[in-house]
């Protein structure tokens, strides 16, 4: 697909130990979105946009929220037709309890050919690799008959404000196609769930936990949710049953608050409580018929409610106001993502990671949301996942990403970008 010179010329660029080294310094800068801490994106994405610009890149930092800036990286090539993006986000989850780690989360440790780190393998690995290629297409001199941009985003990990900013200022206008650089253990993942993101907040009234009859207590209404969501998810199985590449569709409560806002107490009922919750789904589902059986289920647990309500005070004799609510908030809705195999994109990636570990191609898709999701959803941009990294480290203690699967993503972005150019469209 590339000529054996054009490839060498490019690899003799790709240097394990820069990208190491990069992908270190990129560990050790504490990413977490924590306010009370002062914690951002900030410092990760200054580093970035100074090495990018050292590079000779063309760069942009645009401030998405306070301290939560994207930073964009261009090269234009000699076809501005064709923009290949790569994606990835400089925010990172929380470490947790930092005791329960072996290595310092974030010290950026090198054991047994693994960086352990918050982020190393969600996605600060990969945003490595990611820069490494393109800066080595650039050292190359290679005449690139296209566009790349990288996309280095914030605010993946919450409601993904980076990358809509990024689509609102007109930056995917004319991307043709994006490679969304998270941890997939090499494989190609050209589809990727759905999801949908809701909130229920009831409201009650608020009294003392001893007299409990003077108030109403917001919460068992939000229990009644929880099971008519178990009831949806099982469903669901029964309707669609087990995507062969993204699994089971999923209806997964994840919080609980109440009271929704202020300090919990114990001998309080709180007047407020809210419980969020994330769908994920399947293309044999469709979201306008999720998004209506919830408003379903909100209005049957409500009435529900206020008949046991009902029923109770006519049992004990008294007479109080029971005017509990229930508002139903669908917060994201995105649909399930689709680049057929046959597409360049695919193709080229395919292509690349044949030449680089000598192995065939494993085509699957993404469990999760990324990014990529807006892409698709918003622009129609053809996405393809991949990324060093196992699946299932994500988020876990002592996160780590192997070195060797780091450098091999690495030239597999950089030929695969280059391939994608030489595909007719």
């Amino acid at each position: 697909m590339l000529q054996a010179d054009l490839v060498e010329g490019v690899m003799k660029h790709i240097h394990e130990g820069e990208l190491v080294d990069l992908a270190r310094a990129l560990v050790r800068i504490n990413s977490v979105w924590d306010p009370e801490s002062g914690t951002s994106e900030k410092e990760v994405a200054e580093f970035v946009a100074k090495w990018a610009r050292d590079e000779g890149f063309q760069v942009t930092v645009e401030e998405v929220l306070p301290a939560r800036p994207n930073v964009i990286i261009t090269w234009e090539g000699v076809d501005p037709s064709r923009t290949l993006m790569f994606e990835a986000h400089t925010d990172v989850v929380t470490p947790g309890d930092p005791s329960l780690w072996r290595y310092d989360p974030f010290g950026g440790d090198v054991v047994d050919g693994k960086l352990f780190g918050r982020g190393a393998n969600d996605t600060k690995g990969n945003l490595a690799a990611m820069l490494i290629a393109m800066a080595s297409i650039k050292r190359s001199g290679v005449k690139v008959q296209g566009r790349i941009i990288a996309g280095v985003l914030c605010d993946e990990e919450g409601m993904m404000a980076g990358v809509q900013d990024f689509i609102r200022r007109g930056h995917a206008d004319g991307v043709t196609a994006a490679i969304i650089c998270e941890p997939q253990d090499g494989m190609i993942c050209h589809v990727q769930k759905g999801a949908i993101r809701a909130r229920f907040i009831a409201k009650g009234r608020m009294s003392h936990g001893a007299m409990p009859l003077s108030g109403l207590n917001p919460m068992p209404l939000l229990g009644k949710v929880i099971g008519g969501l178990s009831q949806m998810e099982l469903k669901a199985i029964e309707k669609v049953g087990k995507d062969p590449l993204l699994g089971w569709p999923s209806f997964t409560p994840t919080v609980f608050r109440a009271p929704s806002k202020g300090p919990a107490q114990l001998n309080v009922i709180p007047a407020t409580a809210e419980l969020l919750v994330d769908i994920r789904t399947v293309p044999a589902q469709s979201h306008e018929e999720i998004v209506r059986e919830l408003r379903e289920l909100a209005s049957r647990c409500l009435r529900e409610t206020e008949e046991e309500y009902r029923f109770l005070d006519t049992l004990l004799g008294i007479e109080r106001e029971r005017a509990v609510e229930l508002r139903l908030e669908i917060l994201t809705d995105r649909p399930c993502t689709h680049t057929p195999l046959d597409h360049p994109l695919v193709r080229a990636l395919d292509w690349a990671t044949k030449s680089v570990t000598g192995r065939d191609p494993v085509h699957g898709g993404v469990p999760g949301a990324t990014d990529g999701t807006y892409l698709w959803a918003l622009k129609g941009i053809p996405i393809v996942t991949t990324g060093a990294g196992k699946r299932e480290v994500p988020h876990q203690v002592d996160e780590w990403v192997d070195l060797g699967q780091l450098l091999e993503t690495a030239k597999i972005y950089a030929l695969g970008a280059l391939a994608y150019f030489s595909i007719p469209s």
